[in-house]
């Protein structure tokens, strides 16, 4: 079942040389994470590269009083610990499983000599590592610029998805994140989080019921003033 999940991801990729798929697919191991378990500690000397098949990852950094700051989030088809092994240098962050997690696991050297092989994989990795730049800038941005009602609504559209169900222009949120959890996102405090969305509800620009959460007009919640 692992193995075909990850020849499912692989052909996502559109490297389109049959040989090379294979060499990719022989050169991981598949590894297991509990949810909650560490899978890298910042402070490691390895650097290996990861791919979750199943599940999700979370990178998370922490303040030198322990507070724990969120930095990113990873799911089926993300790669994950694959700046240290271009770049070699230290692990930027702590990378736990934030659900059980099934991952295909490369060594750094074999990782690199893969990306120097196939230019579609490395167009794939460095696609990726883009995205994820400029979703670190837009939150630099906005935790300069908006307040903290500006930035919950900010992550309110980034994690919402056009509605297929309805086909109408609502944009929904699958999987609502904890209070506490947007909170960590956004910098702020659980209470604000909770008084912004309830605040969203009453206005009628969110709606929520049996565990779906609709953004109503993102064209409108984009312009109220936080």
């Amino acid at each position: 079942m692992d193995t075909i999940l990850f020849e499912d991801l692989v052909a996502t990729m559109e490297i389109a040389d049959p040989t090379f798929e294979r060499r990719l697919l022989s050169a991981a191991k598949i590894v297991t994470y509990r949810n909650k378990q560490q899978v890298i500690s910042k402070h490691e000397s390895h650097c290996d590269v990861f791919l979750i098949l199943k599940g999700g990852a979370r990178a998370l950094l922490y303040s030198e009083h322990g507070n724990e700051v969120w930095f990113n989030d990873f799911g089926p088809g993300d790669f994950f610990g694959e700046m240290a092994a271009i770049v070699p240098a230290d692990r930027s962050a702590d990378i736990f499983a934030s659900s059980d997690l099934i991952a295909a696991r490369f060594s750094a050297e074999t990782f690199v000599e893969l990306m120097k092989e196939s230019g579609r994989l490395a167009l794939f990795v460095t696609a990726q590592i883009v995205k994820r730049f400029r979703s670190t800038s837009d939150r630099m941005f906005e935790l300069s610029a908006l307040s903290a009602p500006g930035r919950i609504y900010a992550e309110l559209l980034r994690i919402a998805e056009p509605d297929d169900v309805k086909n109408s222009d609502e944009l929904v949120i699958s999987s609502m994140p904890a209070m506490a959890e947007l909170a960590r996102r956004v910098n702020s405090t659980r209470e604000t989080v909770s008084r912004t969305i309830n605040d969203l509800e009453q206005r009628g620009l969110i709606s929520r019921a049996k565990g779906r959460t609709a953004v109503v007009s993102p064209e409108i919640i984009s312009f109220v003033s936080p």
